[in-house]
């Protein structure tokens, strides 16, 4: 049975109760502590429950927040968890000091330090952050008080973790986990007609919205949009990633010209205008919310049955962030639908895939899993026992036609020599989009039949998306080719 943190106050789930436990126990040795937790896991209640503890003794507490969204929802539920009023540090909201618990907007705090000397602990809700100047502006200011980043994505851009700001990292459940619990939603992931990312340059270590954008024709991709929803979610309440605000509001345009109730937001859209948008969307009467750089943390609306994900990134944390917004259980919700018009799923994994955080970064478990797509386009995940089940049989690179026989003959010879796993073939397979015999020859080398090759290759083909020649090696791999 769950525990209680204070009579008729709140109640933890177990799970919960253990991670809370964990950060106290980490705080013995590291004032810094950082705690992952899947969205929709209950970060907020988990540090709600401790600004209590330190409210209690007579310490008071800042949480620091990065939108209107986060500080809203986070201010709330502290008032309901502790029962003590909370203050509020925003431009245009009125200021209340001696409050023992203070919610504040990053962007407005670090101009007024001077005001708030004290706290006996700092929270930094969605701490994969926390890196900015700003907060750590902040945090430096605090420098004797215990600290607290929460987030479900403990990882950087490009990869690493946060040892430079945390001392300590506590985990809970997989999203696995908590979905077998009940605490978060099954879901089903579709891969749509993917985006091109070929050429499109990378800054700050993700593709460029202006790449995207050219790359990518916004009539042509906000119909592909417009079908899929029609096809796996229709008359379901979706939200839509989109790669700018200009690409976001051609979006919402194109559902409404098809009839279906649709509304662009973004961080300069109105807040009152925002919040009437996300009401009338829980209601149901907005079916679809467009949105660029708002909604990939913090969107608390459980009857969010579909994500549209029409931003690829080279980024697990928003990968992560955005496929979870839909994850939240609600009565009612069979299962969550997730429409991938990117190739994330395929660089990234499925939510559920396997992953060990660390403060140096991420370990995925299961690497050598493949992703199959079954007859209605769903896309899952094929265990490593299926693999290693079936003997592989190597191809002879004779059998396949120039260049594409030196390509398939290149990749092996570098996933053999580096130790590469099965998965990351299948990825060199999907980004080259080769003719036919590529395919069947991969499952050949994988033990398979050679219609599972040629059903992957007219999925391929029916998106338009076989090329005529292949791709040059990855530039890491091009010295070990022979």
């Amino acid at each position: 049975m769950a525990s209680q943190i204070t009579a008729a106050t709140i109640q933890l789930r177990d799970y919960q109760e253990a991670l809370l436990q964990g950060i106290f126990e980490q705080w013995k040795s590291a004032p810094r502590v950082m705690a992952q937790l899947p969205t929709g896991g209950g970060k907020t209640v988990i540090f709600s429950a401790i600004a209590q503890e330190f409210a209690r003794h007579g310490d008071r507490v800042l949480v620091l927040a990065h939108r209107e969204e986060l500080i809203t929802q986070a201010a709330a539920k502290l008032e309901t968890v502790t029962g003590k009023p909370v203050g509020v540090i925003k431009s245009g909201i009125a200021s209340a000091p001696l409050f023992p618990i203070q919610v504040a907007s990053v962007q407005t705090l670090v101009n007024r330090l001077r005001e708030y000397p004290d706290f006996g602990l700092v929270v930094t809700d969605e701490a994969h952050h926390s890196t900015a100047k700003t907060y750590r502006k902040i945090l430096e200011a605090y420098p004797g008080s215990y600290q607290l980043g929460v987030t479900a994505t403990p990882i950087r851009t490009d990869g690493s973790g946060f040892r430079d700001l945390f001392d300590g990292l506590v985990c809970g459940p997989t999203v696995k986990e908590l979905i077998e619990l009940g605490h978060l939603s099954r879901f089903k992931l579709f891969g749509a007609k993917s985006m091109e990312t070929k050429g499109v340059r990378t800054v700050a270590g993700d593709f460029s919205a202006a790449g995207l954008a050219k790359a990518n024709n916004v009539v042509k991709l906000s119909g592909d949009l417009v079908k899929a929803y029609r096809h796996h979610c229709p008359d379901r309440r979706c939200l839509v990633f989109a790669i700018s605000v200009a690409y976001s509001m051609a979006i919402a345009a194109r559902y409404n010209a098809a009839g279906i109730s649709a509304i662009h937001l973004d961080g300069e859209t109105p807040s009152d205008v925002r919040k009437e948008a996300l009401a009338r969307f829980a209601e149901g009467e907005i079916k679809v919310i467009s949105n660029c750089g708002l909604f990939g943390e913090g969107l608390d609306i459980p009857a969010l049955e579909a994500v549209q994900i029409a931003r690829p990134t080279k980024s697990l944390g928003l990968w992560l962030q955005m496929a979870g917004r839909a994850l939240r259980p609600a009565p009612g919700k069979d299962f969550a639908i997730l429409l991938d018009h990117t190739k994330n799923h395929m660089i990234h994994g499925l939510p559920t895939r396997k992953r060990i955080w660390t403060l140096e970064g991420v370990e995925n478990l299961d690497g050598d899993r493949r992703l199959e797509r079954k007859p209605d386009g769903e896309i899952v995940e094929v265990e490593p026992t299926e693999i290693e089940e079936q003997p592989a049989q190597l191809v002879e690179v004779e059998e396949l036609e120039s260049p594409w026989g030196e390509w398939w003959g290149n990749i092996l010879a570098v996933q053999q020599s580096r130790g590469y796993k099965v998965g990351w073939l299948y990825y060199q397979i999907c980004d080259a989009c080769p003719p036919a015999d590529v395919w069947i020859a991969y499952a050949n080398f994988l033990g398979r039949s050679p219609t599972w090759g040629i059903s992957r290759f007219i999925e391929q083909e029916t998106a338009g998306e076989t090329k005529a020649t292949p791709p040059p090696l990855p530039s890491y791999a091009r010295n070990i080719a022979p």
